[in-house]
């Protein structure tokens, strides 16, 4: 067997070493370009264009390499500049696709980039062999291979990128969230949205070497959806986007030395890391506080479900209302009972004497409630769904739980005295301020 443990020689005291001075501006290009893709990240998040950003950073490829072809060089500026034209023409074209065929914008998308992508390893493939292309390093990138003039040139990216961001920040919100309202007011949404694919293509090539095209679609969306988990409004949303992408920039680069791996793919399992983080702990949509909700809701229904049971009981002559008793009509286990029992004792709800249940005054208001609830329900159900009446009971024992909407359905039937099963209907009571 192979000895796996043996295999993940780690080295701890290597986590600083990107901010070495050998490695400071490698490390520093990739927070750059972190941030920029985060900022941008945002708008390609809200406004549902993942898969352009997917399709822009694979069709740069043809004008790196046209680029490429013409200067001889693999200088930045000349790539940078192959690349953003190669990037607006893809836009422009998925566009023009989109409106001038039957075609969906999602078909477009998949046409144009894979056509592009498609002439870019044919081009690679016709050049000469003595010609250095180094296509690995730029699909998957190298950020140990970024050099000054790459950091000149990210140094130059990331401030327009935020800059233009900020001066925009009014028009780009707006046709971001109400795109025809934008247009309504006069402003120019096809311009927002080309001016938005040139600066991500832009970023793209500016942070070529840092994750590779391959790679760079995580750094633009992950951070920003880790940041759309916890902000309401957009400035908020662009400040954790931007910090998120600097931190999984970082820390994946410390990863990568801890680890001895690539160093692309760790920046972009971090930024997943904290996107898995926030998915779980956020405090309004996060999964343990979903799981939070859905415990809190089962308890506030089965208590209500007590007390409507001891009431049912105790309206029956001569029935027990012991714990035993509810357990059995509820379907709650006798420990389950027992501790809600407790605890609607504890909010003078429910008393006992001899081990059998009783409702407070309060806790007699609560219950009639439900019961006038679930009763109104039984009767909009076989009036309104026409289901039939032996069917009913189920369906209103959930929603008897939403018992303030019990008057609208009161006065929606008529304020109905029976139910389909001859059941009286319980008026509505003076509702005090419970305990």
């Amino acid at each position: 067997m192979i000895d796996v443990a043996a295999q993940v020689m780690w080295d701890w005291s290597q986590w600083a070493a990107p901010l070495s001075e050998r490695w400071w501006q490698e490390t520093l290009c990739s927070v750059l370009v972190g941030v920029a893709c985060g900022v941008l990240g945002c708008f390609v998040v809200l406004r549902r264009m993942a898969l352009i950003g997917d399709a822009l950073s694979h069709a740069v490829l043809p004008g790196v390499v046209i680029a490429f072809m013409l200067t001889g060089s693999t200088g930045i500026a000349g790539l940078f500049l192959g690349a953003l034209i190669a990037g607006i023409t893809t836009a422009l074209l998925i566009r023009f696709v989109s409106q001038h065929s039957r075609t969906k914008e999602d078909s477009a998308i998949g046409i144009v980039f894979t056509a592009f992508f498609a002439l870019g390893v044919i081009l690679i493939s016709s050049m000469g062999r003595g010609t250095h292309f180094d296509l690995k390093c730029f699909l998957f990138g190298d950020p140990l291979a970024v050099g000054r003039q790459d950091l000149i040139m990210m140094s130059v990216v990331a401030p327009i990128v935020i800059l233009t961001i900020v001066a925009l920040y009014h028009p780009l919100r707006l046709a971001s969230f109400d795109p025809t309202v934008a247009a309504a007011m006069g402003m120019s949404v096809a311009k927002l949205h080309y001016l938005l694919m040139g600066l991500l293509s832009a970023t793209v090539v500016a942070g070529l070497k840092t994750t590779g095209v391959v790679l760079v679609v995580a750094m633009v969306i992950t951070p920003a959806s880790a940041a759309y988990q916890l902000a309401n409004r957009l400035w908020s949303m662009l400040l954790l986007s931007a910090a998120f992408g600097a931190v999984a920039a970082a820390v994946g680069m410390s990863v990568a030395f801890v680890t001895n791996s690539p160093t692309g793919p760790a920046m972009v399992l971090v930024a997943t890391l904290i996107f898995a983080l926030t998915m779980i702990f956020s405090p309004r949509h996060g999964l343990a506080m979903q799981a939070v909700r859905r415990w809190r809701a089962a308890r506030h229904f089965h208590s209500e479900d007590v007390l409507k049971s001891v009431y049912n009981l105790s309206e029956q002559p001569g029935a027990l209302c012991a714990v035993e008793d509810v357990a059995r009509r509820t379907g709650l286990s006798v420990g389950r009972v027992g501790r809600l029992a407790a605890e609607l004792k504890g909010r003078q709800l429910l008393d006992e004497t001899e081990g059998q249940l009783r409702l407070t005054e309060a806790g007699r208001r609560q219950a009639i409630e439900m019961v006038r609830s679930h009763r109104l329900w039984e009767t909009y159900l076989a009036d309104r769904a026409r289901i039939e009446a032996d069917e009913i009971h189920a369906a209103a024992e959930r929603l008897e739980h939403a018992h303030e909407l019990a008057d609208e359905i009161a006065q929606t039937l008529g304020h109905p005295s029976h139910d389909p099963h001859g059941e009286v209907i319980p008026p509505p009571e003076s509702r005090g301020p419970n305990p």
